[in-house]
């Protein structure tokens, strides 16, 4: 019997028995108060760290695509600078004058086919001829058919019959004009309302006097008694 107050006192065997379950039952509550403290392990742990690695790599990516994305923006709108090209050569023929007048003068050199010479005016001084002992004035203008003034140019003028003196041919000059001097001979007529003819020819020097550039017309004067 055991009384009360005092420790009890069996067989060694049955104390050896109490004692091994004893120490197995405090290994058991020391392992549950272990996993209890730590929280769950394995699982969750790889969780947050796949969790967050892969946060890294996406951050990464993402990163190196925006700058992919920056570099090629930048190289499509990248300015692309183009350089003019320059052109020395001169318009126009050689020898240009401007002039006074706005026309531009060129010398007869310039002048190739299939460019031809333009008598454009013919004047007379007198305008209307009344005797043979004064001489008469021809005053000739020469331009070219791209309406250039021509300097240079040879002009020959013969009355037609020949009724006054052949002038020798002179050249134009740089505005264009050469006045011409005939001297009415005899035979010239001084009829009121009666005209003479009058041939006249420009030309470049070299060129053959019925091809080439040249040109060539009639421009006639009055007369009266």
């Amino acid at each position: 019997m055991i009384r009360s107050g005092s420790p009890w006192r069996g067989p060694k065997w049955a104390r050896g028995l109490l004692t091994i379950a004893g120490v197995a039952v405090l290994s058991v509550l020391g392992y549950f108060a272990s996993a209890g403290t730590a929280g769950p392990l394995g699982p969750a742990a790889d969780t947050t760290t796949s969790t967050s690695s892969t946060t890294g790599t996406t951050s990464t990516d993402t990163s190196t695509t925006s700058t992919a994305t920056s570099t090629t923006t930048a190289a499509t709108t990248a300015p692309v600078t183009t350089t003019a090209p320059t052109s020395t050569a001169s318009t126009g023929p050689e020898g240009q004058i401007k002039l006074a007048s706005g026309k531009t003068s060129i010398p007869i050199s310039s002048v190739s086919l299939p460019a031809r010479l333009i008598v454009d005016g013919v004047r007379f001084s007198p305008s209307l001829v009344a005797s043979r002992g004064r001489p008469l004035a021809i005053r000739v203008h020469v331009s070219d058919t791209r309406g250039y003034v021509i300097r240079g140019a040879l002009v020959f003028v013969r009355s037609t019959p020949l009724v006054t003196s052949t002038p020798l041919e002179q050249t134009t000059d740089q505005a264009g004009y050469v006045t011409l001097t005939a001297v009415p001979k005899q035979t010239f007529p001084l009829k009121r309302g009666y005209h003479v003819q009058f041939f006249v020819r420009a030309r470049k020097e070299g060129e053959s006097l019925l091809a080439g550039v040249s040109s060539r017309r009639l421009a006639q004067v009055a007369t009266m008694r």
